[in-house]
């Protein structure tokens, strides 16, 4: 167990090769994907949901009613936010700056993971969910212009808050979190669950006043958003209707059939994976199907993870996982398939505290189940900027 090294700068810098490496492989050696950005190797950074946030950071917020094409209005705002403000002070393009944002709050989240992992877990834990951490795919987009590594500073200072009995300033960082993005509003539903039990086990009656404001603190991100949309665009729920008339729209019936069909793990195309494993031909590039897998390996991980909670009678961590993946499972699974799992910390935290705790005592499989992360933090890097995929 002792092999698990400690010190943050051996992980991050780590991590900050083999996703560099990725990118530079992917920009000089891969073939071009679904949606390549020609120019130089910074520019391909600014890609896929980058090109999005940019654009409100630069234009604003603007929405068309029952538009079939997408539309900023669908990203929440607190990134591109921070964004906008900070290329008022400092005299550079917003595209590096907002890689710098999203490195600089990537790293962030290392330091406090592995502060949270050290409260839940020995020392050789720690280290070894550090590690996986770092190492797991969406730690990519702490390059480029995605609020990934924002989302993750608020999930962890609210979780430290919590683990601190902190309850107030628990909600004030979901209420962040709430502004970040849409999964992160389970995320704070999950934990401000839990605030409040709490509240209620100690105090029963008189807690029910707090836990209503600490309700609407963890969600006050949201809640400003959706007022904003009132005003512009008289429309508050303007993000959910945008998405929809985007994706299109499946009823309940549909998408519980769909997660009862296991669609959240074979809804993407595997043929060309298969085929190009087999060393066939195949008309469509593997890269997205090399996704696809990923992603429902990711969600496979966590239901793992739901399923030892729950039998080592952990009931936090059992519900949180429970609500995240749920979410994900209906509002995101069920309609898109296999998509964005690695990406949300939020989703794959309680497979992190898995790792730490099972991992370094068998060191095989830890460093096994740590190659094959690697390997998908390098392909997501490489791919990302040849254009090939990023959800």
């Amino acid at each position: 167990m002792d092999r698990w090294p400690r010190p943050l700068l051996p992980v991050g810098l780590g991590a900050a090769f083999v996703i560099w490496f990725g990118i530079f492989c992917g920009y000089y050696f891969f073939g071009r994907g679904l949606d390549p950005i020609s120019g130089t190797l910074a520019d391909t950074l600014v890609n896929w949901d980058a090109k999005w946030y940019l654009d409100i950071a630069q234009n604003g917020y603007s929405y068309q009613p029952d538009s079939p094409a997408g539309q900023n209005i669908i990203f929440f705002p607190l990134y591109p936010l921070l964004l906008a403000l900070v290329g008022k002070i400092l005299p550079f393009a917003l595209a590096p700056l907002g890689i710098c944002l999203a490195a600089g709050s990537g790293v962030l989240s290392l330091v406090l993971f592995h502060r949270f992992a050290e409260d839940h877990l020995d020392t050789s834990q720690a280290a070894a969910a550090t590690w996986f951490y770092a190492l797991y795919p969406g730690a990519f987009f702490f390059a480029s212009v995605y609020p990934t590594g924002l989302i993750n500073v608020f999930a962890l200072l609210a979780l430290l808050a919590w683990h601190r009995q902190q309850s107030y300033l628990s909600a004030f960082w979901l209420g962040l979190g709430s502004a970040c993005g849409p999964l992160s509003v389970f995320f704070a539903f999950a934990l401000w669950v839990i605030l409040a039990a709490q509240a209620w086990h100690a105090r029963h009656w008189r807690s029910l006043l707090p836990s209503l404001l600490r309700g609407l603190l963890a969600c006050s991100g949201l809640i400003a958003f959706i007022v904003y949309q009132a005003v512009a665009f008289h429309t508050p729920l303007a993000f959910i209707e945008g998405h929809a008339s985007y994706l299109g729209e499946l009823s309940a019936g549909e998408k519980l059939l769909n997660i009862l069909q296991l669609y959240p793990f074979y809804g993407g195309d595997f043929t060309p994976l298969w085929q190009a494993l087999q060393g066939e031909n195949t008309l469509l590039n593997p890269a997205r199907s090399v996704y696809f897998f990923f992603n429902a390996f990711c969600l496979g991980a966590n239901l793992l993870a739901l399923l030892t909670f729950l039998w080592r009678r952990e009931w936090a961590w059992t519900w949180i996982s429970l609500v995240l993946i749920a979410a994900y499972l209906w509002f995101q699974g069920a309609s898109q398939g296999p998509v964005s799992t690695y990406r949300l910390l939020y989703l794959n935290l309680p497979v992190f505290l898995l790792a730490g705790r099972l991992l370094p005592w068998r060191p095989l499989w830890g460093r096994l189940l740590l190659g094959t992360s690697v390997v998908a933090l390098f392909l997501q890097s490489a791919f990302f900027v040849s254009g090939h995929w990023a959800f």
